[in-house]
């Protein structure tokens, strides 16, 4: 038997204690219809970004969206959608963590959104990263939902893991995000693999920061390379923008969005089209 075989059958085969877990994760997420995990072989492609704005172009087009922040160490979302200093709390009548919504209504969980000083280092085993994504998933109240966008760390280790297995009942699938470079094809032959060992499903892959369009000639210049065949489908090439930087370090990607008319907005807004395509044969 092979190490993917060994793999995959010990992921699917619960304690009692981890039964206990996944019943009570399975009941706080019934009300989903969809869960799209996004991840990146490595750090500094832009994975948080494209998280957050696939969740700001599903709720554009009509869907009511949550995100799960998994990304213990470095959590980005609250950021990148301006909620960074609301904090999640309790509802009384349900006794379940209530999401942070900001202006554009997306739902956000986060670790960062249960801390007292926002410069506190969560030096967390694995363990306890595990337990800290289980209890916000089981606790929080995503009745209001249909979509739940996750933002995992870069890399298959815990959250990863943990998220996949965790969430299966209700996992529809994983987007991973690239840019150009030598290790394209390496970094999706893991995330194949991957997937493959937790039984999960590739969406497919959005090129992030594939192109540079001269704003005055219009000539297309790919700074970071060229790109063959994935092996994955191609969901969107989004170009490097600077617009994107500035509006994501204000905490104001959703006006960015809001704005539209440039061509890495239209990239977004294609990703998004095409998730719905796949996922309820619509949007296309």
């Amino acid at each position: 038997m092979d190490t993917q075989q060994v793999s995959r059958s010990t992921l699917k085969q619960p304690t009692n204690q981890l039964k206990e877990i996944l019943d009570k994760i399975r009941e706080a997420i019934k009300p989903l219809k969809h869960i799209v995990v996004i991840m990146s072989g490595k750090g500094g492609v832009g994975k948080s970004v494209i998280s957050a704005s696939l969740a700001l172009v599903l709720k554009k087009m009509g869907k009511s969206v949550a995100i799960l922040d998994a990304d213990i160490h470095g959590p980005s979302i609250p950021w990148l959608l301006g909620v960074e200093e609301r904090r999640m709390f309790f509802s009384e009548s349900t006794g379940k963590i209530v999401p942070v919504e900001g202006s554009e209504g997306v739902g956000v969980v986060s670790v960062e959104l249960a801390l007292d000083r926002k410069d506190a280092p969560l030096a967390w085993r694995g363990p306890l990263k595990t337990k800290a994504i289980t209890d916000l998933v089981s606790m929080t109240d995503w009745s209001k939902y249909e979509y739940l966008v996750v933002d995992l760390p870069p890399g298959t280790g815990d959250e990863a893991l943990t998220v996949t297995r965790f969430l299966s009942p209700r996992l529809s699938g994983i987007i991973l995000v690239l840019t150009p470079g030598k290790m394209v094809a390496h970094v999706v032959s893991k995330a194949k693999n991957f997937a493959y060992i937790v039984g999960s499903p590739i969406i497919g892959a959005v090129l992030n920061m594939a192109y540079f369009k001269c704003p005055v000639c219009g000539t297309i210049h790919r700074p970071l390379g060229e790109v063959g065949d994935l092996g994955v489908e191609l969901l969107t090439e989004l170009p490097l923008d600077p617009k994107v930087s500035e509006y994501a370090d204000r905490g104001e990607l959703s006006k960015l969005i809001e704005l539209g008319g440039s061509e890495w907005v239209e990239g977004v807004f294609k990703m998004g089209r095409k998730v719905l395509s796949k996922l309820e044969g619509s949007g296309s």
